[in-house]
């Protein structure tokens, strides 16, 4: 299991109440290091993948954290990406991707729990394209020790059979499908072994235009479109943010922007749009279901929605801190943030790159309950690419996402 685009909380008590579960991860003072990725082993044991820290394991359900030694150095503005694997009386297996840039990409392997790791090729030589600029994601398959990796930019997905002595390019079941994208960023699977993937919105695509999510019966051999009710309106740079799996087939799937979010019957067979009760345009950051089949939602600068009743909408408001709204998104040279609050609270709104590190001082606010400030940030002169807002009031986080375009 694993659960993307996080930041040191977690539900307790049915999600009435949330508290920081960021021992070891938060060093208290300036750093800034986003979770990308959190994923649960065997006898829930905790991974995080921690840009610009590394991989961290907690055996006491999140109340502390400790590094794991990866065998790499750490550079501060390295993505990291994990995916865990328990087999049956056998260590937890770890697959680790590091993106630093270009010019130091790496895929790191533990089959003994963390305790040793090895490197897995990623050399033009073994099948990677010599054009390939990032690692976006890495997963293990949960049938067999193949190992995929999602590359950039316009490379696909690509598989392994012998821990990275060659890769296969499997994104379409063909290496000249032109169904390629720069990013295949989530990978799930159901209780049957079936693999999914998320694909970005794809201008080009014969299959469709928006972002959408495939599935594989067969460990990547294949690959199906699940079209059946999808929103298949072209939108540009969309994503899919996350994919959860409930009871009786029941699929859940987000996406970045608003064509979303979705549920599924019987794996992904039929969609319906699921918007009622959210107060946007359906743009989410993720959504998890839990052992008892309660569905959270993450809608994009909301607070966490619970959905009641599988057959109703998304219609119960989680008690919130901090929530944002960005105006123009994408912006040019200047954002327009709106900021609300459930308490009285100073909100401090910055603007951070994909490294954590602060391009744009915090700016302070003021805010009352049922009432909303306006902050302007000028990001003239800031370079073209993905960045986050990070809002703070009284401790509690709201991370969205940002981008600048000209």
């Amino acid at each position: 299991m694993a659960l993307r685009s996080v930041r040191s909380i977690v539900p307790r008590t049915e999600a009435t109440s949330w508290v920081p579960f960021d021992n070891g991860i938060d060093d208290g003072g300036a750093n800034w290091y986003p979770i990308n990725q959190l994923s649960v082993a065997a006898n829930d044991v905790l991974y995080a993948a921690v840009n610009g820290l590394g991989v961290l394991r907690s055996t006491n359900d999140g109340e502390s954290w400790t590094k794991v030694d990866i065998g790499l150095t750490i550079a501060p503005n390295s993505r990291i990406s994990i995916s865990t694997k328990s087999p049956a009386g056998g260590p937890t297996q770890i697959f680790v991707g590091y993106d630093a840039g270009a010019s130091n990409l790496k895929a790191q392997f533990s089959n003994d729990g963390g305790a040793s790791f090895i490197s897995l090729p990623l050399a033009q030589a073994t099948g990677i394209p010599s054009a390939t600029s990032s690692l976006f994601e890495v997963f293990i398959s949960p049938n067999s020790d193949k190992k995929f990796i999602s590359v950039a930019y316009n490379k696909g997905l690509f598989r392994t059979t012998d821990n990275g002595t060659s890769w296969r390019r499997i994104d379409n079941g063909d290496g000249n499908s032109n169904e390629s994208d720069d990013l295949y960023a989530t990978f799930a699977y159901d209780k049957n072994g079936h693999i999914y993937v998320g694909r970005n919105a794809l201008p080009g695509s014969a299959k469709t235009t928006n972002a959408v999510v495939i599935k594989s019966i067969n460990d990547g051999e294949q690959w199906a479109y699940l079209l059946n009710g999808w929103d298949n309106r072209d939108v540009t740079n969309n994503r899919i943010s996350a994919i959860s799996f409930g009871a009786n087939g029941d699929m859940w799937v987000t996406t970045e922007k608003n064509s979303g979010p979705f549920k599924g019957t019987n794996y992904g067979e039929v969609f319906t749009v699921v918007k009622d009760g959210l107060a946007g345009d359906g743009a989410c950051s993720g959504v998890v279901v839990t052992k008892d089949n309660h569905v959270f939602i993450a809608p994009t600068g909301d607070p966490v929605h619970r959905h009641l009743d599988p057959a109703s909408s998304v219609e119960e408001t989680m008690p919130f801190a901090v929530r944002t709204g960005i105006m123009p998104n994408p912006a040019s040279d200047r954002v327009s943030v709106t900021v609300e609050t459930d308490v009285p609270s100073n909100v401090v709104v910055d603007l951070l790159n994909v490294a954590g590190e602060r391009v744009i001082d915090g700016h302070t606010a003021f805010v009352t309950p049922g009432a909303s400030q306006r902050i302007s940030l000028v990001t003239q002169g800031i370079p073209q690419g993905v960045y986050t807002l990070r809002a703070v009031a009284n401790g509690n986080v709201t991370m969205q996402t940002v981008v600048i375009a000209r």
